[in-house]
């Protein structure tokens, strides 16, 4: 009995393997890049759906599997229907907080989720993409008529969307890289610093004699922030160094 209950939970167990697996990996490279991870919800809701469909599944299994039991597949049918309800929930839950646009705005760029991003909004094709894609960089400038910036505030401090999160206020990225790179974090204040941390030994070993050839600006997470490193020519994403950025903003 015991020979048939563990052979069965580890059918079960490496089933499931099999397609968290797939579906983790299919999620971090298409929603979550590894950079962006640590500022996310990602590990919380992976680790839940690693609980119920790695551990608590098989071992459900295990517990109810008796080849005499007559009701033996309604058991297992109701342990897979939690296992898919409990991945379902968490794959809905992954794509409406997953970035679709790592957005510029007022000195420091944000994370504007699925859930938040309104792509069809814009007035830029290079803004009107699937909120299955990639998280892409954007621009979000405040109006210049003063009755509309105004009015924007208004809404904001009233609960509405932010700057970052108004698509319609996105202008084309690549006509503003001189406006990002401006503000860019002071270097000399930041690396001495910097050097003492593990997160940015990793990134001075890397780019240890090309850190002038970078531009470094904070990233507002939904967990936590970061620093947010781009080309200086280019403003293109590099990587991301997971410290808190606030302190080396000058007041």
């Amino acid at each position: 009995m015991i020979h048939s209950k563990l052979k069965a939970m580890l059918i079960h167990l490496v089933i499931s393997l099999i397609i968290i697996t797939t579906l983790v990996t299919g999620i971090i490279y298409f929603w979550y890049p590894l950079e962006l991870i640590e500022i996310t919800s990602f590990k919380e809701m992976a680790i839940l759906i690693v609980t119920i469909d790695l551990i608590i599944g098989p071992i459900l299994t295990f517990v109810v599997f008796n080849t005499n039991k007559k009701n033996l597949r309604f058991d297992l049918a109701v342990i897979a229907m939690l296992q898919i309800s409990a991945l379902s929930y968490g794959i809905y839950y992954l794509y409406q907080g997953h970035p679709v646009y790592i957005t510029y705005a007022k000195g420091s760029f944000s994370l504007v989720n699925a859930q938040l991003a309104k792509p069809e909004n814009s007035k830029y094709p290079e803004y009107q993409i699937s909120k299955i894609s990639k998280p892409k960089l954007a621009y979000a400038e405040l109006p210049k008529d003063t009755l509309l910036k105004n009015q924007l505030l208004d809404e904001s401090m009233s609960g509405g969307p932010d700057l970052e999160e108004r698509t319609d206020l996105y202008k084309p990225y690549d006509l503003n890289i001189d406006n990002i790179i401006e503000t860019s974090l002071d270097t000399v204040m930041l690396f001495p610093d910097l050097k003492t941390s593990h997160e940015t030994n990793k990134f001075v070993y890397k780019y240890g004699e090309e850190l002038s050839d970078f531009a470094y600006l904070p990233l507002e997470g939904t967990t936590n922030d970061a620093i947010i490193v781009l080309d200086k020519k280019s403003a293109k994403y590099v990587t991301t160094i997971n410290i808190d950025p606030w302190k080396y903003v000058k007041k």
